[in-house]
């Protein structure tokens, strides 16, 4: 665990909130200079406290639409799975790779055009590592809400917008400076605009025009920071339900309940074996328990079922991983 203090935590917020503000909205905020919260910036970064600067895209207007491959392993060291999450992380069509404990070894995330797509992908997988894969579940998207960390802060959270996927797919046609431009940032969203300009090998002008269409038009959804949790003192759960509702007022209701609970972050609504799924940070088992029991206390006669993971390390979290797929 990494001490940090006040200020820091307050910066980590601001870009929790959007990890693409500029140092002097930041600074502003948290009451410091410019230069220091640069510093604060950086020094998170090389301590790995911060791991990645997320840039939120919304694929489904892009014509693909994601899913979640939740795979068992078997006969495997821990080299071998070293060695299989680094070849996965090559994979074109996956945004998302994490270890975990539970039931489940592994949870993956590969965007596809169609279902006949993402079964290919799954069949690819399944004859590539059969001798690795035990079991592999697989669940089809259908939105997704990335709810803002408020609890770094220890504040229940105020700020209720959160980035969102999902939707019909559309067929949304990037040119080749909005490929170049999401490849670029959703490695680093906080890359300067003269150094994306400069990469790309065009003027400012076209790159911050890009960015302000491609905002516009929803392609972009925001930004956030991949935070090294356990750095942070927290552990990292993901819960598995499987509820049904009667009606729209009580999954309406549903959904206030997790925007009020400060440690729920991401939720997800799912079709397949469990059709929602909560990602939840918390100190300890303890915290976990007690949120459980206000959920189920709120909810007991929708809740059917649910399975609870630890997530160990996220290997891979990138919302544009298809780059030269576009080309």
């Amino acid at each position: 665990m990494q001490k940090l203090d006040k200020k820091d935590m307050a910066i980590l917020y601001q870009l929790e909130l959007d990890a693409r503000m500029p140092l002097s909205k930041i600074a502003k905020k948290v009451k410091l200079s410019k230069q220091v919260v640069k510093y604060r910036i950086d020094r998170l970064v090389k301590n790995n406290v911060i791991e990645k600067f997320v840039l939120m895209t919304n694929s489904p207007k892009l014509g693909y639409l994601a899913y979640k491959f939740y795979i068992q392993l078997q006969n495997i060291t821990e080299r071998q799975q070293n060695n299989l999450i680094k070849e996965l992380n090559k994979d074109p069509y996956l945004m998302w790779i994490v270890t975990c404990d539970g039931k489940y070894d592994m949870i993956i995330a590969p965007i596809a055009k169609n279902n006949v797509h993402a079964h290919k992908i799954q069949n690819e997988l399944l004859t590539k590592y059969k001798k690795y894969i035990k079991t592999l579940l697989p669940l089809n998207y259908i939105d997704a809400r990335h709810q803002k960390r408020s609890y770094i802060i220890d504040e229940k959270r105020k700020d209720f917008y959160a980035p969102f996927w999902g939707n019909e797919p559309e067929n949304y046609k990037l040119d080749k400076y909005e490929i170049k431009i999401l490849s670029i940032l959703c490695q680093d969203a906080r890359k300067p605009i003269t150094e994306v300009a400069q990469e790309i090998g065009c003027s400012v002008d076209i790159v911050h025009n890009r960015i302000k269409k491609l905002t516009k038009d929803k392609i972009i959804q925001g930004s956030r920071i991949m935070i090294n949790k356990t750095l942070l003192g927290y552990e990292y759960h993901k819960v598995l339900l499987n509820i049904r509702f009667d009606t729209n007022e009580e999954e309406n209701k549903f959904f206030t309940f997790l925007k009020n609970e400060s440690n729920i972050i991401d939720v997800i609504r799912m079709m397949g074996t469990w059709n929602f799924e909560l990602d939840i940070d918390v100190r300890n088992a303890n915290e976990f328990h007690n949120i459980m029991m206000r959920l189920k206390n709120n909810f007991s006669k929708n809740i059917q079922d649910y399975e609870s993971l630890l997530i160990f390390k996220e290997h891979k979290y990138d919302f544009f991983p298809l780059k030269e797929k576009f080309n």
